[in-house]
């Protein structure tokens, strides 16, 4: 079998209250304006398409990019590691919220809790992700920039 090249994952659940949220919505679509409305049946709609593709954010580090993904792998956004220049825990505030956001320190994927990494890419921004497990996502990527600035034994030893 071949060795499995993701170094971490983690997949992150939506929070009870974000599930309780998109069901609030839809129910309550259904129960203010009723069924036969096209509105309420369109807005039911959207919102329970939401629930599914935030429903968990994935998080993978391998040797050569990190890869957040939403849900079904949609949206998605893949960082080469040879572009992450820096990594840190760091603690969102709570108005950031949850989803894709721009904020004051960049863009923020995240889905639920305050805890999250802060990468310093080599064009100058930053970009966070938001997981329960701050320290070992740090720790993967740490890795993982080390294993590639690591200079090769291949070269043409025979």
């Amino acid at each position: 079998m071949v060795n499995d090249p993701v170094a971490f994952k983690d997949v992150q659940p939506a929070g009870l209250w974000l599930k309780a949220l998109f069901l609030a919505l839809a129910v309550g679509c259904f129960a203010l304006v009723g069924v036969a409305n096209g509105a309420a049946g369109g807005i039911a709609v959207a919102t329970f398409l939401l629930g599914f593709l935030f429903h968990a954010l994935r998080v993978e580090v391998q040797a050569a990019q990190i890869t957040v993904a939403f849900g079904p792998g949609w949206p998605r956004r893949t960082i080469p590691i040879s572009r992450v220049v820096g990594e840190r825990a760091v603690r969102n505030r709570w108005w950031y919220g949850f989803g894709i956001r721009y904020t004051p320190h960049g863009w923020l994927w995240n889905l639920d809790g305050l805890d999250a990494v802060e990468l310093d890419l080599s064009n100058g921004r930053q970009f966070r992700i938001g997981t329960r497990v701050p320290r070992d996502l740090c720790e993967a990527i740490a890795a993982a920039r080390a294993a590639g600035a690591a200079p090769s034994n291949d070269e043409g030893t025979t």
